[in-house]
């Protein structure tokens, strides 16, 4: 059984109407883990990103661009910035709810879904696929009881130290720096990936992946 982690990037802080810029997506399988294929950095190749139109949920849907949030992305790394450039590329939010109600059927079952904070993300997701009244669908195939939050995960597993869940899930640290994009979504999805495998691998009494 497969599992789901996600990641919004957005331009706000309120989850009930905030613009989002990115949503990036993996799906991953808690037995490779312990394998002896466990998932790298190389496996962002498996991470989906989708990029949407701030300008579609601004006209059509009012949702909202907060100017300390676009502030604060102006003083971000280039490489981050340039991810948050508007695109003619860019999904509506009909056709990114589309893409991604295709994305999870062609992924096969997916048993728990997962994100930094249930508060946040899972919360946009649903609101994005209320809006075009496809809730439903969503929850055919990520059911709502089913939604899990990494951030209490780890806190957990490190018996609730502080800034514990931001660790570095390789055993290289210093590599781990020059390769991890920070606000990226996708680098910040399979992080989050590599944290329970990290845990899962410890508690295993397994060496750590290298980078």
């Amino acid at each position: 059984m497969n599992d789901l982690m996600i990641d919004f990037e957005t331009m706000g802080v309120e989850p009930t109407n905030c613009a989002v810029i990115d949503c990036s997506a993996m799906v991953f399988n808690w037995d490779k883990f312990l394998s002896k294929d466990p998932y790298t950095t190389s496996d962002i190749n498996l991470v989906k990103r989708f990029k949407v139109s701030v300008m579609d949920q601004v006209k059509n849907y009012n949702y909202l661009v907060e100017a300390s949030v676009v502030q604060w992305w102006d003083i971000q790394s280039p490489q981050v910035k340039a991810r948050a450039v508007p695109k003619k590329s860019d999904l509506t939010v009909e056709e990114f709810t589309q893409q991604f109600h295709n994305f999870i059927i062609d992924s096969g079952n997916i048993e728990r879904w997962w994100s930094r904070s249930n508060t946040f993300d899972p919360v946009i997701l649903v609101r994005l696929f209320d809006s075009q009244k496809k809730k439903s669908h969503l929850h055919e195939y990520l059911k709502y009881y089913m939604v899990r939050d990494t951030r209490t995960y780890i806190d957990a597993k490190f018996n609730f130290k502080q800034k514990q869940n931001g660790f570095c899930p390789v055993s290289n640290e210093q590599l781990w720096e020059k390769v991890f994009i920070a606000h990226d979504s996708s680098w910040d999805v399979l992080a989050d990936v590599l944290r329970l495998q990290a845990i899962m691998r410890a508690e295993n009494d397994m060496e750590q992946i290298e980078i």
